[in-house]
């Protein structure tokens, strides 16, 4: 972002001045220059003007004596990191016999230019126009782009006029490396740069296709460099990075940019027709300036004021979360994300969606604070005027069990939980998620999701294992998960035996009953796969009463029932324990005590 400026109306000499100002952002790291050429336009003496640097971002070049500020001068911009910027300026000879419309042109491939040189004394001519055309026809190519000069045949060309011929690489409207990429539409003056597609906007404009005037007197990439006077840039002349060339400021034209603009016209060497409507005011620096309801180059689109759609006006969300808040709002024009506005604390604009008939900011808040809650306000501005709308946002604390889950059964394989007593935070509880695994395991949870009121079975678990066991509440809502409770430990039970015993026997004696069972021979059972045997008595169907229950030692094989019922039948079942698991039961085996006690 390179711009020349010099001087162009000044009488003398030593008050003739030449800057280049760089608008980028950080013009510490860019070096400036401004050299004169001495290769096309050859003088005997080097030049004798100073060159200094009043702000980081400009030099000056000043103190010119004789004829140093006749020629071409260059400013180059040297940086680390690539692009090598440079600009040209040409600077003619204020006696000459021609003065130029302008010092320099450019043109697509294929265009026929025409390029204007008028006399600058007319008062020995007679029959002869004071206006002479010279027209190049094309096609042109890079080798055709370079100063040119115009004068009478055997004169200096000192005495002439000089001009730059800036050659686009491709056809009008067309940029890109294959030049088949369409241009923007270049508002105001400004050309399409044929490498990048970027509008180079004319000083006065600027935006993304120079769609916005500056203050009057204001020029640069961001309308933030000054002209510093009140004449409003009168007399100076602006020369841009190619293609763009050089130009008066917007407002001004002549071969010293010191006349107004002609009534309707406009912008830069004020070249640009007004053409207002609808009661629009032709403005010589920023073109057509519209009444309340008309916008437009032209002022031939109309304004309809903006307006808030589709939001709730109480918003509920979660705490440490990073919520998405949509503002879309219709209008003529249509707002874009730089005119919707989220008012409270800081918010960034993430992107805007544009449809049809509305438009759509979408903002996040990163990690939202319980300072955040109260009252909010999204605003949008457009040329049709500006709507707002308030909501109330409420922050809801995701809940955090208080109370490890409690261990109700455990089995060799299982764990029976109830995994919330209390909690603290904010519900409704829309989900228990139970974590889960083994002490001796650094790597991630298992989880099963049940309910926070009912018991939860952990199966496909291990036998004779521990596991950390927590809870995860959430509530709904983007974040509403909680952290994880406290822990407790848990540890499944023994193996279950899988050895079914068989009841082979029974003797009776008077109201007692001695039952004896066996082991399938080879059963591989011994004190580390069982610990006992667990018999039951229970009366016959349709009854199925539990009588008795009767533990044994391993390598005890019967138990004697005492005080039994006379006239009763009774079914056993026998089976092998470990620690608290149990194996599958035997057949069961019925007797009954008779009267006579057999």
């Amino acid at each position: 972002d390179l711009t020349m400026i010099s001087t162009a109306e000044v009488n003398g000499i030593n008050q003739f001045t030449i800057s280049c100002i760089n608008g980028e952002r950080s013009p510490g790291q860019v070096e400036l220059d401004i050299k004169r050429d001495n290769k096309i336009l050859i003088f005997p003496k080097k030049p004798n003007f100073k060159v200094s640097k009043p702000r980081n971002n400009e030099v000056k070049v000043k103190d010119f004596r004789d004829l140093d500020n006749i020629g071409i001068f260059y400013c180059e911009s040297i940086q680390e990191v690539p692009p090598f910027e440079m600009v040209t300026m040409i600077n003619n000879f204020g006696g000459g016999v021609f003065r130029r419309h302008t010092t320099s042109f450019f043109t697509s491939y294929h265009n026929l230019i025409t390029y204007s040189l008028r006399f600058s004394d007319t008062s020995s001519l007679d029959c002869v126009s004071s206006l002479i055309t010279v027209c190049f026809y094309g096609p042109y190519t890079f080798a055709n782009q370079g100063i040119y000069s115009a004068s009478y045949v055997g004169d200096s060309p000192l005495q002439g006029a000089w001009m730059r011929l800036i050659v686009r690489d491709c056809p009008s409207n067309k940029w890109g490396p294959y030049c088949n990429q369409d241009c923007p539409e270049c508002l105001n003056g400004g050309v399409c740069h044929d490498a990048d597609g970027d509008c180079v906007c004319p000083p006065g404009f600027m935006g993304t296709r120079c769609e916005t005037a500056c203050r009057e007197g204001m020029f640069g990439q961001n309308c933030q460099e000054s002209c510093g006077s009140e004449l409003n840039c009168k007399g100076l002349r602006f020369c841009l990075p190619d293609p763009y060339g050089c130009s008066c400021a917007s407002g001004w034209f002549g071969s010293r940019c010191e006349k107004a603009c002609d009534k309707d016209m406009y912008g830069p060497d004020c070249r640009l027709s007004c053409k207002c409507q609808n009661g629009g005011v032709c403005n010589r620096f920023s073109g057509c300036q519209c009444p309340t309801g008309w916008r437009g180059p032209n002022c031939k689109k109309s304004d309809r004021a903006p307006q808030i759609l589709d939001l709730a006006s109480n918003l509920e969300l979660n705490l440490n979360s990073s919520p998405k808040i949509l503002c879309s709002a219709t209008g003529n024009p249509l707002p874009n994300h730089n005119s919707i506005e989220l008012r409270k604390l800081d918010s960034t604009v993430l992107k805007t969606v544009i449809e049809s008939n509305k438009s759509t900011a979408l903002f996040e808040i990163h990690r939202l604070s319980a300072q955040q809650s109260g009252l909010w306000e999204c605003r949008v501005y457009t040329n049709g005027g500006q709507d707002s709308r308030k909501f109330n946002l409420t922050i809801k604390e995701p809940p955090v069990p208080t109370t490890a889950p409690r261990l109700l059964e455990k089995r060799s394989k299982q764990l029976l939980v109830m995994p919330v007593d209390s909690h603290r935070g904010d519900g409704p509880i829309v989900s228990t998620r139970i974590l889960y695994k083994p002490v001796d395991n650094r790597g991630s949870w298992s989880s099963i999701i049940g309910d926070d009121k009912e018991p939860i079975t952990l199966m496909n678990l291990e036998p004779s294992k521990r596991y950390r066991v927590c809870v995860q509440l959430s509530r709904p809502g983007e974040g509403g998960e909680g952290d994880h409770g406290p822990e407790a430990i848990m540890e499944t039970d023994c193996p279950e035996p899988t050895v079914q015993p068989e009841i082979d026997s029974s003797s009776l004696e008077g109201r007692n009953a001695t039952v004896r069972w066996r082991l399938p021979t080879n059963n591989g059972i011994n004190a580390g796969t069982a610990t006992g045997f667990l018999v039951q008595l229970f009366r016959p169907p349709p009854y199925n009463e539990k009588l008795l229950e009767v533990t044994t030692l391993l390598n005890v094989l019967s138990t004697k029932f005492h005080n039994l019922e006379y006239q009763q039948d009774y079914i056993v079942v026998v089976q092998l324990i470990n620690c608290g698991s149990q194996g599958p039961l035997s057949s069961p085996y019925h007797f009954r005590i008779n009267s006579q006690g057999n």
